[in-house]
């Protein structure tokens, strides 16, 4: 604001002293006149401003999302509200919304007029490019002159919270996963899942039922004893599991590798979710990351909420987190690995999960085109070749700028 006003002031300024030396030197009222005129009018100016800044009472607050994705447009509301009786000309309301782009960031608005006692709605709008967690304030109130010379500024300490969660892709094919424990009464689990078995309704009591299962209440109403049933807590699981390796992050920007799982375990939790399947993610980034096995949106929500903001710190390897790991991941159920294909000297690590009836779906980042460009068909027909030989996979492969919907379009046997 100071840049839009700095030459305004100088000229007022210059024309103040120059008019006021002139009426000195001379005996030309007209710059005796001049000078005092513009006298005047700083100090009726300034006191109409420092009645607005002091003498008004307004109210801010933000109305807008909490969450949003990747290069969505948030929609932002601003309720402003003069409590006071005094109207308001001439104000500059500038709110910082940190999740835009740096050039983006300061959002000005102006309002010509607000009467005391009434309020008034601004609406805007800024583009989130990048995933994060953000906090958006404050607003800065500049209060103007009716003739636009100067202005006071005033911060209001109103603040929101945005998560800006990874872009994701639709997932069209991927091996089917059945591995799991099947439920009692072949019915699905709540979205609420735990490590207990989950009430599933009641029935007469039959012997042999333990006494703690009798339902009092419904036993007092039907004058007879009724017995709580359960579902075991079971179901086809997966296990996510990738590494956020500060040195192995090449790329730029968006097309970091890391930016590439991030991406790819989001999409592939929102394919979990919408398939039913429960799911648990092994990860390191700069530290070990555990989400036990669950399912539903407030599973999906808290881990979003993780790949937000997610830095790839990790110093150790994909062999380190299987040493440390791999012995919990449960027998009979799938793993989906996202993995670089300089990890391939792990393979024979991770395969001896297949003894324990462990399905592996590899998904494995080509580092060598985050670094430079590559004939993507060739280098995909000699990757499958030597896997398909060695280890009897067929990896999902994915190349840097490549389309990752189309990656996991392709039919997978």
């Amino acid at each position: 604001m100071l840049k839009l006003y700095w030459k305004k002031w100088a000229v007022l300024f210059a024309t103040l002293v120059s008019s006021f030396i002139i009426g000195i030197r001379t005996s030309m009222g007209f710059f005796h006149l001049l000078f005092w005129f513009l006298s005047a009018l700083i100090m009726i100016s300034w006191a109409w401003i420092l009645i607005e800044y002091f003498g008004v009472r307004l109210h801010l607050k933000r109305k807008t999302l909490t969450r949003v994705t990747e290069d969505d447009e948030l929609e932002v509301e601003a309720l402003i509200r003069n409590s006071g009786f005094l109207p308001l000309l001439s104000l500059g309301i500038e709110d910082y919304l940190s999740c835009a782009a740096e050039e983006e960031r300061k959002k000005m608005l102006f309002i010509d007029h607000l009467g005391g006692g009434f309020f008034k709605n601004l609406k805007y709008q800024c583009l989130c490019p990048l995933r994060g967690k953000y906090r958006l304030g404050p607003f800065r109130v500049y209060y103007f002159d009716p003739l636009g010379l100067f202005f006071l500024k005033k911060v209001f300490k109103e603040y929101s919270e945005l998560y800006v969660y990874p872009a994701t892709f639709p997932i069209r094919k991927l091996p089917e996963m059945v591995k799991g424990v099947l439920p009692w009464f072949g019915i699905q689990t709540s979205r609420f899942s735990g490590d207990e078995d989950e009430f599933f309704g009641v029935r007469e009591y039959k012997e042999g039922d333990p006494i703690k299962k009798i339902h009092w209440l419904t036993t007092a109403r039907k004058m007879k004893l009724i017995v709580k049933q359960f579902q075991r807590q079971s179901y086809f699981r997966a296990t996510l599991l990738f590494n956020l390796e500060k040195n192995k992050n090449f790329g730029t920007g968006k097309h970091k590798v890391a930016e590439y799982i991030i991406k790819i375990a989001a999409s592939l939790a929102k394919y979990l979710l919408e398939k039913n399947i429960s799911f648990e993610v092994i990860a390191s980034s700069g530290e070990m990351v555990y989400f036990p096995f669950n399912k539903g949106p407030e599973h999906f929500e808290s881990f979003m909420k993780f790949l937000a903001v997610v830095q790839a710190e990790s110093t150790i390897t994909l062999a380190d987190i299987f040493e440390e790991r791999s012995r919990y991941i449960p027998n009979n159920s799938n793993l989906i690995l996202i993995m670089l294909d300089k990890d391939w000297g792990y393979m024979t690590r991770i395969l001896e999960l297949m003894e324990r009836d462990i399905d592996i779906i590899p998904v494995l980042l080509i580092s060598s085109t985050f670094l430079q460009s590559f004939d993507h068909k060739e280098v995909s027909m000699d990757i499958n070749i030597k896997m398909s030989q060695s280890w009897a996979l067929k990896p999902i492969l994915i190349f840097c700028r490549a389309s990752l919907e189309e990656a996991f379009s392709r039919q997978i046997k």
